[in-house]
This record gives structure tokens, sequence and C-alpha cells, in this order.
């Protein structure tokens, strides 16, 4: 909405160079700019380039869009007067005052003020200018500076990144300048190292259903492992959790391969499917089972997924080394437990073979080490086995004798 003063505006930058006038600052906020995104409609406070807060604003109508560009706050007041754009007497500051109580203005006759229109919030209306809710304006007044720098935006696509979720906003055409290729949702999420979180038929639903706000496509949890917590994050998709296997490996010591043709990843004798989200390499919580054993719990309340793999317990205490899957079964390092439960062995590694109490062990290779599955560590090693999956733990009972 146009807001017409008599004073030229050299003179008001004249004085604003002499005048604290509503320089008020929140010394909180290191470089305060503001972004408004007309096809979203919101204003949004930034402190440096991280995101403070999302406010809703009207805009101007298709007749008499809001300019874009980049300006800054160079003039403001408290209870304004409105010049009617087209004549007409003066309204003074009170409630029949369309622009409310705060007028910041960001070019000669534009600029972010209140209303005494609050159901017109969200719309495309005004002749120009960018209203707030009456509450917000007022909070925005007290934070910025004169010289803050506004910059008016057309983006209907707007893709937020925060600590919990990704979420991408399709936003209507309000002033017609044209469709939304797939392509254009695909290089966003690439700028955030996003590319390849989903599909082309999936960006093509988002901008088809153009649900004119943020939609959630996918969540961030924690990983911990065995109670250890990883720098790298899961992601939750349609109730998938999908886990950075490098991570994993790496924490667990397990050496997989990456098969860039099939988009597999192996780990001994056992291959899963993975999937490539950025330049990272997930695979789902179930192929992770399948892959390393152990089992994953997500805690949607915690925000986390939890991997545990089962630890080796020998008549209650902790031995080192720890199980894995091997064709479909748990097996557990052989050598580790032989030598804790004093065996004598005869391993001939170029061979692979192994020899228990002069019985040859059916042994499994994992990573160049012998593994036994749990289902034949009795018949060779005459230790009973329990699966506690509760306490995560292989738990052996055997009776030494003198």
């Amino acid at each position: 909405m146009f807001y017409v003063r008599v004073v030229l505006v050299v003179f008001i930058v004249l004085f604003l160079s002499i005048s604290p006038g509503y320089a008020s600052r929140n010394p909180d906020l290191l470089s305060p700019a503001i972004v408004i995104n007309l096809p979203s409609r919101t204003l949004e406070l930034y402190s440096g380039n991280v995101l403070v807060k999302t406010y809703p604003v009207a805009i101007g109508k298709f007749s008499t869009p809001t300019p874009l560009g980049a300006f800054s706050i160079f003039y403001k007041e408290v209870n304004p007067d409105w010049y009617p754009p087209k004549g007409g007497p003066v309204v003074p500051s009170g409630p029949d005052n369309p622009l409310g109580y705060r007028w910041m203005e960001f070019l000669p006759l534009y600029g972010i003020h209140g209303t005494n229109a609050p159901w017109d919030i969200g719309k495309a209306v005004s002749n120009g200018c960018v209203r707030m809710q009456e509450a917000d304006v007022e909070e925005l007044f007290e934070i910025i500076p004169y010289g803050t720098p506004v910059t008016v935006t057309y983006d209907r696509v707007k893709v937020q990144v925060d600590e919990n979720q990704v979420s991408v906003g399709i936003y209507p055409d309000v002033y017609g300048q044209g469709g939304i290729p797939v392509e254009e949702v695909k290089q966003k999420l690439a700028t955030h190292n996003l590319q390849g979180i989903v599909n082309d038929a999936y960006i093509r639903a988002l901008i088809q259903e153009e649900a004119g706000q943020q939609v959630a496509i996918a969540r961030f949890f924690r990983i911990k492992v065995n109670d250890k917590t990883l720098a790298e994050h899961a992601i939750i998709q349609e109730d998938t959790s999908y886990i950075p296997i490098w991570a994993i490996a790496n924490l667990v010591k397990v050496n997989i391969i990456w098969n860039e043709q099939t988009h597999n990843v192996k780990a001994g004798s056992n291959e899963v499917p993975a999937i490539v989200k950025g330049n990272v390499i997930y695979v789902s919580a179930q192929n992770l089972q399948r892959l390393f054993g152990g089992q994953v719990l997500v805690k949607p309340e915690d925000k986390v997924v939890e991997y545990n793999m089962y630890k080796l317990m020998l008549n209650n205490k902790s031995i080192a080394g720890e199980a894995r899957m091997a064709g479909g079964i748990v097996a557990i390092p052989v050598l580790t437990v032989a030598d804790s439960l004093g065996y004598k062995y005869l391993w001939d590694k170029a061979n692979k073979t192994l020899f228990i109490q002069n019985k040859q062990i059916p042994i499994v290779m994992l990573d160049n080490q012998p593994y036994l599955p749990i289902t034949q560590i009795y018949d060779y090693l005459q230790a009973y086995v329990f699966l506690n999956q509760q306490a995560y733990t292989i738990e052996l009972t055997y009776s030494f004798t003198p």
C-alpha cells in the first residue's frame, strides 16, 4: 500500500543521519536481514545466515505487485498517518488506519507495516506494500535497525533444512511468471547436498499438488550404536529408516564393498541393496540387520535410531568380539571364543580351515576372519547358547574342567 509523505526522501535520509530516531536493535542478532518471498507470502528474519523467525504477510495484488529486488530499511515510524494513494483526507493513526501502528520503508512509497484487516494476511491484496499482523510488525520494528537489508524474491520452490527434517514448499504463481520444472526442485535440493533424496515421480506429485506450504519429505534422526551417538544422521521417509552404511561400518570395524553398477553393498557373504542420497550411501534398517546382524529400534518420540549389535558373554563376563550375520544366522568370531574357552586350535589362514580338538569346524569367513553360526556352537565347542534379544547379548555357558 502506498504511503505518501510531503517531505522529500532526500531530506528524510539527511535527517536520519543526524537523528537516532527508532534505530532500536536486538543485540543478539548478528547482521540482521529480511527476505520476503512473494509466492509463499512470508517474511523471514535472519541473523547472519541463520533463520530466526518466519512471519506470514500480505503482498501486492496482481495489478500492483510488490517490487522485486534488493533494498534496505531507510525509514521507520511509529503511529504513521495514511495518505490515500488516490487522494482524499489523511487518515491519522488509529483503528481506521490501514497501515496499523508501525511503518518500515524499504523503497520510496513501499514499506512493511501493520494492518487493520488481519484477515487479509496471507493474501495478495495490497497496493504493493507488505502487511504484517500488528503484533508481528511491532516485534520486528523493535528488532531491526536502519540499514537492514530487505530482499524481495519470487521463489515458488522453497527447500528448508533444519536439524529435524527437510521440507519442500511449492507455492502459487501469484504474478503469473510460469510453471516449475522438475529440474528446478532437484537443483534446489542439490544445493543442500540432498540430490536423490526423492525421485522425479515424487517431485512431479509435489508440483502438481502445489500445497502452498512446506511439506516434510524426510526427517533426520540421531543414530546411537551400542549407546554411542554418531555425528551422522538417519533419514526417515514414509516410515522407512535409512542408515548411512559407511558410518556404521567404520564404527564396528567391518569392511564393506560398494558396487556402483548394482547399487549393492556387501559385507562378507551378505549383500543388500543400497541407495545414494546426496553423496552418502544408505541402507534400510531391515537391510542393515541382514548385513551386520544386531537389531534396529526406531524411537520417533526421541528422534533417534538405535542400532545394537550383539555382544558376547561367557559365564556372565564380557569377552571381545561381536556377532555378525552369516546366511541369515547369527555367527560368532570363533577364534575369540576358542581363546576364551582355553581351547587349542589349528588355524590355516591360507586354506581357511580350522581344527579344534581334532574336529574341523564348519566356519564362515567374514572380513577374513572365521565365524561359527550359533546353531553349531554346542556341537563343536560344547557351550550352551542363549540369545538375549532384550540385552543384545549372546550368552555362552561353559563348565570348565580343572
